[in-house]
């Protein structure tokens, strides 16, 4: 019975210490400049203490339009708390920001929507395809990344856990 103790004992502290050891370390959020729809500037300071996601989108993106809804009511559902959405709009040649403008004002986007006209943000994040999200802790370091619709069960999972810490 010793025997199988000791095994059990080492095996548990061998598992903690390659948790610690390999466990993958959340990445800092690349920094970013960008004028939101009214022209002011925001960059990634506005991500230090608070949980946020930060969504890559373009109006006429399909997935994007149908996701929106589902991050509206996120946004509702985290009001008042250490919560901030923040859409990105893409340049793609469909969409240029008077569309982006028109898109927000006309469905309501109650959360930050930021221009990145040159597309720089984008890369600097590597989003290839739209919509992508990133989930980002209070102190501006990368938690979980979505391509596509993300589980928004999930996220709201992720984001509790995130507030939590």
């Amino acid at each position: 019975m010793k025997k199988y103790l000791g095994a059990f004992l080492l095996l548990a502290v061998l598992t903690a210490a390659g948790y610690i050891l390999f466990a993958p370390k959340r990445q800092s959020a690349p920094a970013f400049a960008l004028p939101n729809l009214q022209g002011q500037n925001m960059d990634q300071t506005a991500l230090q203490g608070k949980v946020t996601l930060i969504n890559f989108w373009f109006p006429s993106c399909p997935g994007c339009v149908t996701e929106m809804p589902k991050l509206i009511r996120m946004h509702q559902d985290y009001q008042g708390k250490n919560f901030q959405i923040i859409a990105v709009s893409i340049p793609v040649p469909s969409d240029p920001l008077p569309v982006v403008q028109t898109y927000a004002q006309t469905h309501r986007l109650p959360f930050t929507v930021l221009h990145d006209a040159q597309g720089r943000t984008q890369q600097a994040y590597q989003v290839i395809a739209a919509p992508t999200s990133f989930l980002v802790d209070k102190n501006g370091r990368i938690a979980k990344t979505y391509v596509g619709e993300p589980d928004f069960a999930e996220v709201y999972r992720l984001t509790d856990q995130l507030l939590a810490e």
